[in-house]
């Protein structure tokens, strides 16, 4: 006999199957990433406005170096800052590019540097007397190009040598490398800090990359990050070098007298001219000088009116010890 189901029972069924439906409807949603090891160990907020701040100002002493090695308007802008895998940065440039090494002492690594052809035949006719206006050839440079573009290699190795201060170290070329070669500088999938920055010159826009392998990027971090200072005190030093520029152009009221004499009434109201009036004071009592409502002491001997034109200044000589404090 089949047993009939009271409207409790089928409401409690219908309930329990909604229920596992929802349930087997989270578990499709459920969001599955795929984990990448090789992306542990990205760098911090801190170490990479430390790294910014460096390198920033190996961009600014760069582009006055070589602005004035090539006597025109040269500018670079760090643009980048990226950790990646050597074959990933590899995709990322043309076939034929311009690469060269650089040695770093006391480390068993060296690091390498790009240039785009876009900056690399400007470059070459500036520097054999010509305005930077030529075409982009898909070629390899020449032995001649070559030793013409390594004066501008060393001069970034320079700069890059000066802004690595905290690694007490030296940077010299290795020469320049062919593609080929280049594909086995560093192990494809060894990380990578790569340093972009963009190169404006003569109306031409191009890259120039810099590649630091593992060893040498931990070394550099290590070295800031136990400077901690390094990035702040930078950054404080150039801010209150501009507060202090700023408020030096800053208007002040300044007032230059005896003050605390009083006189009687009668005495002002009898005043007439070419009378001399008795102040009533010694004549060795200091003078004062008022600044924003601050005063300080003035020697003895008192300030002098010097005219020159239809303006008029005073010397007020030496300021008497401890009174230039009371300004600040």
């Amino acid at each position: 006999m089949e047993r009939v189901l009271t409207q409790e029972e089928i409401d409690a069924m219908v309930r329990a199957a909604s229920g596992r439906q929802d349930d087997h409807q989270r578990k499709d949603t459920r969001l599955i990433k795929p984990c990448t090891f090789r992306q542990s160990g990205q760098l911090t907020g801190e170490q990479v406005a430390a790294v910014n701040g460096l390198h920033e100002g190996f961009a600014r002493s760069l582009t006055q170096s070589l602005g004035a090695y090539l006597r025109v308007s040269f500018e670079v802008t760090l643009v980048s800052i990226e950790q990646l895998a050597y074959s990933e940065f590899l995709e990322r440039i043309p076939e034929i590019t311009y690469m060269m090494c650089v040695r770093v002492e006391h480390m068993s690594a060296g690091a390498a540097m790009q240039i785009d052809h876009s900056l690399v035949f400007p470059l070459v006719d500036i520097l054999l007397g010509g305005i930077g206006h030529c075409d982009v050839f898909t070629r390899e440079v020449s032995e001649i190009e070559e030793q013409i573009m390594e004066g501008v290699a060393k001069i970034i190795c320079r700069e890059l040598e000066s802004a690595w201060t905290p690694l007490d170290t030296k940077l010299d070329l290795d020469g320049r490398q062919p593609p080929a070669q280049m594909q086995r500088f560093l192990a494809p999938t060894e990380k990578t800090l790569c340093l972009s920055f963009e190169v404006k010159l003569a109306g031409t826009t191009g890259t120039l990359n810099l590649i630091f392998p593992v060893s040498i990027s931990n070394t550099l971090l290590r070295k800031l990050s136990a400077d901690g200072s390094y990035g702040k005190s930078r950054q404080a030093a150039r801010n209150g070098g501009q507060m202090m520029a700023k408020m030096l152009e800053c208007p002040f009221p300044i007032e230059l007298g005896i003050t605390a004499i009083k006189l009687p009434v009668n005495t002002i109201a009898g005043l007439v001219p070419q009378q001399v009036c008795d102040l009533g004071i010694p004549v060795l009592k200091s003078a004062s000088l008022i600044l924003a409502g601050r005063s300080t002491r003035l020697p003895p001997s008192g300030p002098k009116v010097l005219a020159a034109g239809k303006s008029s200044s005073i010397d007020v000589g030496s300021i008497c010890q401890g009174g230039s404090d009371q300004f600040f």
